[in-house]
């Protein structure tokens, strides 16, 4: 059989498509696609030096690997900064994350308002958990977790979703404030 060493990206990709083709269940996707995630996160041979850039302002770098023509499938290289991160989001959409170097702390965060009240948020934390090379995560749409680069050098990973992030209206959220916000993030060019 074919070693690790030799699953691509374009592998990948055809792997993920196959996947959505076949299951309709985000859970089911999730769960079909996270191992192959794992397989081409411990592989690195597709990873260039620039998935390491990180947008100064913002903390950390996306690197878009890949998005069908109607921005579905969106498959980032990210690249976070020692100490920093992301607040708490949600995703809108399907995600898989799996760990290529350093370390990515996820806290995972429940909502205890209804949603009713537009703007506003109540969260408490739910769990916790560190994202080490070969370890990776899922969410379904309505999850809302932090990130954060909890370790001294900087953390690769990749990170699946089932529609490109700036397309889903996803929301950000600030647990002192109690305020929920619209999420754009910067994508490397």
């Amino acid at each position: 059989g074919e070693t690790m060493t030799e699953y691509s990206l374009d592998r990948y990709i055809s792997d993920i498509r196959l996947v959505v083709k076949e299951e309709t269940d985000e859970v089911k996707i999730i769960e079909r696609i996270k191992p192959l995630s794992k397989t081409l996160a411990l592989n690195k041979s597709w990873i260039k030096p620039e998935y390491f850039d990180v947008d100064k302002e913002q903390g950390f770098g996306l690197h878009l690997l890949h998005e069908e023509t109607d921005h579905s499938l969106a498959v980032f290289a990210i690249a976070w900064a020692p100490g920093k991160g992301l607040a708490p989001h949600n995703h809108k959409t399907w995600a898989v994350v799996a760990g290529i170097q350093g370390q990515e702390h996820e806290t995972s965060y429940k909502r205890i308002d209804d949603g009713s009240k537009h703007g506003f948020a109540e969260l408490e934390k739910s769990n916790e958990e560190t994202i080490f090379a070969g370890d990776a995560s899922c969410c379904l749409p309505e999850d809302i977790h932090s990130v954060w680069n909890n370790g001294s050098e900087i953390a690769l990973s990749i990170h699946t979703y089932g529609m490109h992030l700036n397309h889903t209206g996803r929301s950000i959220f600030d647990i002192n404030a109690k305020t929920e916000t619209p999420c754009i993030v910067k994508v490397q060019n």
